[in-house]
């Protein structure tokens, strides 16, 4: 069980909604992150995976868009990440699409069936990817930063990604490495830890980030 992230992240769930059922005083001691929305979704879409069955989705394509457009769907999997839940699905055409389930307006469970490929497997897919969106023009590479003390022990404590190594260690700094896409969910995770750290290698993710952080600095001048 300690192997199966499903089952570890369900035995936690239910271990401490046990104890918070069991102890009423304690539900204002704890606090959970906010998930926007579409879990009501999750339930028409688990059993269409189930069913290997067709959904139709009425879908917004950006946040605070007015119009929504309808989308037949064959679901592939579901993803949560930063607090989202994400489907990823085959569209009308049979290519590989991720929908955000809180820009879901409706879901309609089909009677029609589909046949899924049997060497699809959801964690192959992101296998080389941080985030969710998985861009196709990118290629797999290895990336290396320099990181403080601080940031290390975040990024030791709770790895970006299964590729992540450590290949350099001192008293004041840390050089980490992994083998993934950078893509836009990487870099502003990189984002994220501002100072903190210096992207070392590939030289064009580099440049690519200073040239992100030069701009930033001119919202401020």
């Amino acid at each position: 069980m300690l192997d199966n992230n499903l089952k570890m992240w369900l035995l936690r769930s239910f271990a401490i909604s046990n104890r918070l059922s069991n102890d009423l005083g304690l539900r204002k001691c704890v606090q959970f992150e906010n998930v926007p929305g579409g879990i009501q979704h999750l339930d028409p879409i688990i059993e269409a995976l189930q069913k290997k069955q067709i959904i139709k989705i009425l879908y917004r394509k950006g946040y605070g868009e007015d119009s929504a457009t309808h989308y037949l769907c064959k679901p592939l999997g579901l993803k949560l990440f930063k607090q989202r839940w994400y489907l990823i699905a085959y569209n009308e055409d049979n290519e590989k699409r991720i929908y955000a389930l809180d820009r879901m307006e409706l879901i309609e469970q089909r009677d029609e069936t589909f046949k899924t490929l049997q060497d699809f497997d959801l964690q192959t897919f992101f296998n080389d990817v941080f985030g969710i969106y998985v861009e196709a023009n990118l290629k797999t590479e290895n990336i290396v930063i320099k990181s403080d003390i601080a940031q290390s022990t975040f990024l030791k404590g709770l790895p970006l990604h299964h590729s992540q190594r450590i290949m350099e260690e001192a008293e004041d700094y840390a050089i980490f490495s992994w083998r993934l896409k950078p893509s836009y969910d990487f870099k502003q995770q990189l984002i994220t830890m501002n100072s903190h750290i210096e992207v070392l290698q590939p030289e064009w993710l580099r440049q690519e980030m200073k040239a992100l952080i030069n701009e930033m600095a001119k919202k401020y001048e």
